[in-house]
């Protein structure tokens, strides 16, 4: 077995393939900072509810949605989110939207849309078409340590496989990226551990 073989069996039986689907609590967006120009639709629920702590610190109190978004989204039938299916092992990703091709949805959303009170209408919805890519090992690490925050959030759930574990992830190849949704050039350095030096130096200098 050659060594590129092997390190792939070692990564496969670390973190095996995953799927998540947004599901942001607020129906808003995930951008992702691990993949460039990487946004996830929510799932879209008008009649979704919400928790928040209790302001005399007893407990959480859940809430409906706010009211501005639960007007707009009142008369849409319940959206799914988009997909992100993770293969850590061949550093690929898939970013899948359950809308494309489901004529029958769409067509429930396009009516919906169109025959409420927005100062807009909408034709020919059809959702995004499938799109994925390949990582390098440190941007698969980071990718796969942020969708285990997203999860703890509840910002998504798990739609198939296991919801990888933080202890795997730090025995996947590569090093956590310090700043991976940076899209201008800076000084800082590329990975978290080399944060600290970084900053010593950084200090001795008088920065």
């Amino acid at each position: 077995m050659s060594s590129v073989a092997k390190e792939e069996k070692k990564v496969a039986s670390v973190v095996p393939p995953f799927t998540i689907e947004a599901d942001h609590p607020r129906n808003n967006d995930l951008l992702l900072q691990a993949i460039p120009n990487c946004r996830l639709r929510s799932a879209i629920k008008a009649s979704r509810t919400i928790d928040v702590k209790s302001k005399d610190g007893s407990g959480v109190v859940t809430q409906v949605i706010p009211k501005d978004q639960a007007r707009h989204l009142g008369s849409l039938p319940p959206i799914p989110g988009m997909l992100l299916s993770v293969d850590p092992a061949k550093l690929t990703y898939e970013v899948i939207d359950p809308l494309h091709m489901d004529r029958a949805l769409c067509k429930r959303i396009q009516t919906a849309m169109n025959s409420d009170d927005r100062p807009f209408t909408t034709e020919n919805l059809s959702g995004v078409p499938p799109q994925g890519g390949t990582l390098d090992v440190h941007r698969m690490k980071t990718l796969c340590r942020e969708v285990t925050h997203l999860l703890d959030a509840k910002h998504a759930v798990m739609r198939k496989g296991m919801a990888p574990d933080l202890e795997d992830i730090k025995d996947l190849p590569g090093n956590f990226l310090l700043n991976p949704g940076s899209r201008v050039p800076n000084n800082q350095p590329l990975f978290e551990k080399d944060l600290p030096d970084y900053v010593e130096t950084v200090q001795k200098s008088g920065g």
